[in-house]
């Protein structure tokens, strides 16, 4: 499989747009707006809109207080099966492909944003 962007179609949009579906409108208008137009500024808007996503309703609220620095694990309370499903979405939105490997080093929320923009720069 190339690295290729596949480019920007309704279908692409459609695609998004469901694996999304569950996401805030934001979320999902951030993910088309860096998949349409290469807009790297919407990458933490997805990233953060995921976590949102997967995190238990009650604890949502610490996203928006969510610094560089917060620790998804102790902070968020997401745990490492939830982290692999925080960056399938992002694969999936993003047009990209992450290794589980590459998911070690991957602590805090700034760790993640970093890294999904160092995937994005090619």
């Amino acid at each position: 499989m190339d690295n290729e962007p596949k480019p920007f179609s309704p279908e692409v949009e459609e695609d998004i747009k469901e694996s999304l579906k569950r996401c805030s409108p934001e979320t999902i208008d951030a993910a088309i707006a860096y998949r349409r137009d290469g807009d790297t500024s919407q990458i933490p808007t997805v990233i953060m809109g995921i976590l949102e996503r997967v995190m238990e309703p009650e604890e949502r609220s610490k996203l928006t207080e969510a610094t560089d620095e917060t620790r998804i694990n102790e902070d968020l309370g997401i745990d490492s099966l939830t982290m692999v499903e925080v960056i399938m979405m992002v694969e999936e939105s993003l047009d990209i492909t992450v290794d589980n490997d590459e998911l070690r080093g991957l602590s805090t929320v700034g760790d993640v944003k970093g890294f999904i923009a160092t995937k994005t720069a090619g």
